[in-house]
């Protein structure tokens, strides 16, 4: 019999129980949280080897009675073990029980239902289930991909569309255009697109709003065939052409190397003479719908330049930027800070920090932007790049100059390349200089960088003494930070510590899928070498 995901993680030692026979009576209960779990994932290997070991299913109802030992931690384990045994309604139960949990999340709830216990079925499946267990239900499939699309990463998003692909009768439009805009921002747009159709087939419209987000993502992944058809059917609907179309496109047309179309685009742009075309009925195959459009009094010119300046930089064509750069300023056109801040980026990144920097100290001593607003950008790729001394010098230069950068944004960049480069005295006198306010005080990225720093240098005690300061403090934690100290304490082999902490993490609302538990867990406490291979 094939094993399910949980067992084919346990080590060949962890499998030889399967050797070993079980008990005629169950054991007595245990004080110890752990070794009940260890029990537990012994039941589970030997059901899944056999299910209907009797012996096994009578000692897994005696620990199932155990309900002093069943926390929302353990309960996910079980539920998603039970659900791998094909053991429904036993899973089901579990999840009414853990449905009166004041601050347990409904929305993590139905993440234990979609991508454990129903896995294989349908989204209307999925939703039967989801009803048995809450009657009236209090959020169905249009909410949770709301949701997902709000706090789910890349993988929750992408794994939530092809659940909703293979089949769901019940997605509301707005779930529809929310999906389709998140896998745009993750850079999705294939798999946007088939959303995109299966709504359409639903008989939902797609808004221009939701066609503009697809069309600014196709120009991002230099998919410029598509990007083209969509404009086309912008035009046709009279959508408003303005300067966030033409910079996405040109952003395009960089990115996918086509620098003479693009260098065509801006001159057509800034010249503002050879756009003819008003309606799609007019547009011409053959040749891009955006060489064809009327611009007039769309693109200031200023913008044009700046859109065309960012765009050579962010493909990495700083020699014509720079020439364009010069450009601007004979021009006497003062571009705003971003497109200074784009020049440092590039030129960070491009391994000519040098270069950064001289430019910064010509801008700066030129007095035409706001210098200030300069440093930032200046010390953020500094940092990026491990030139954390270079970046403390400019910071300071600033702060003694009489100007303002900001003080928490850029201490956290330089603490965070303090503690990359394993400079851990220096992090720690920075953070107490942010604690009294020195150089700004400390943020939830602050406290997370510190914390991560501990834990990674093996000083786990200190990362769970910062952890409980936070506590005390007006800052909110996050799913991240509690990530953090989990993965910490595993390594450290505090598996007690580590669970405590998971529990916390799942009632308290900052677990947002049972997919990110479930990497979580397999990734700590059994993989880990502190974990449940030390009990089988």
């Amino acid at each position: 019999m094939k094993l399910p995901l949980f067992c084919h993680i346990l080590s060949r030692r962890q499998l030889s129980i399967y050797s070993t026979p079980f008990p005629a009576a169950p054991p007595p209960p245990s004080s110890d949280h752990f070794l009940y779990l260890k029990d537990l994932f012994s039941i589970f290997t030997a059901l899944s080897n056999n299910p209907r070991n009797y012996k096994a299913l009578s000692t897994l109802n005696s620990l199932l009675s155990q309900a002093h030992h069943l926390d929302a931690a353990t309960s996910v384990l079980v539920i998603h073990a039970l659900s791998q045994l094909n053991k429904l309604q036993r899973a089901k139960s579990l999840i009414f029980n853990l449905k009166s949990q004041a601050n347990l999340s409904h929305y993590f709830l139905y993440s234990v239902v979609i991508d454990s216990v129903v896995k294989h079925g349908t989204i209307d499946e999925v939703e039967a289930f989801w009803a048995d267990i809450f009657r009236p239900p209090t959020i169905d499939v249009s909410d949770y991909v709301i949701y997902v699309c709000k706090f789910g990463d890349a993988n929750d998003i992408r794994r939530v569309s092809h659940r909703i692909l293979m089949g769901c009768s019940g997605l509301r439009q707005q779930s529809y255009a929310g999906l389709i805009g998140a896998l745009c921002r993750e850079n999705e747009g294939v798999l946007a697109k088939e959303v995109l159709r299966q709504m359409k087939s639903r008989g939902f419209r797609c808004d221009d709003i939701t066609s503009f987000v697809l069309f600014r993502c196709f120009c991002r992944n230099g998919n410029l065939d598509e990007a083209d058809l969509i404009l086309r059917k912008l035009v046709k609907r009279r959508y408003h052409i303005d300067v966030c179309v033409y910079g996405s496109f040109i952003h395009g047309l960089c990115k996918s190397g086509k620098f003479r179309e693009a260098g065509k685009l801006f001159r057509k742009l800034i010249k503002k003479d050879c756009f003819k075309v008003d309606g799609a009925e007019l547009l011409k195959e053959g040749r891009r719908a955006i060489f064809q459009l009327n611009c007039e009094g769309v693109v200031p010119e200023v913008m044009a330049y700046e859109i065309y300046f960012r765009s050579l930089c962010s493909a990495g064509k700083l020699d014509e930027a720079e020439v364009l750069l010069k450009k601007m300023m004979k021009r006497r056109t003062v571009p705003e800070i971003c497109v200074h801040g784009s020049f440092v980026k590039a030129l960070c990144r491009a391994g000519r920090e040098v270069d950064a920097m001289k430019f910064f100290y010509v801008e700066r001593k030129k007095g035409l932007i706001q210098v200030d607003e300069l440093a930032g950008f200046v010390i953020k790729e500094l940092c990026g790049i491990g030139k954390v001394d270079d970046a403390g010098r400019i910071f300071h230069e600033t702060l003694a100059n009489g100007g303002f950068v900001n003080p928490t944004a850029a201490s956290n960049c330089i603490l965070a390349s303090y503690w990359e480069v394993g400079r851990v005295a220096e992090a720690e006198k920075l953070f107490g200089s942010m604690q009294t306010g020195g150089f700004g005080w400390p943020d939830l990225l602050t406290y997370t960088t510190m914390v991560s720093g501990y834990c990674n240098q093996g000083n786990v005690s200190k990362a769970v003494s910062l952890f409980g300061e936070i506590a005390h403090s007006n800052i909110p934690v996050n799913g991240k930070l509690y990530e953090i100290i989990v993965r910490g304490l595993c390594d450290g082999g505090r598996l007690k510590e580590a669970h405590m902490y998971l529990n916390e993490m799942i009632k308290h609302g900052h677990m947002i899928s049972f997919t990110r538990w479930k990497a979580l867990f397999y990734s700590t406490f059994v993989g880990n070498k502190h974990g449940f291979s030390l009990g089988f």
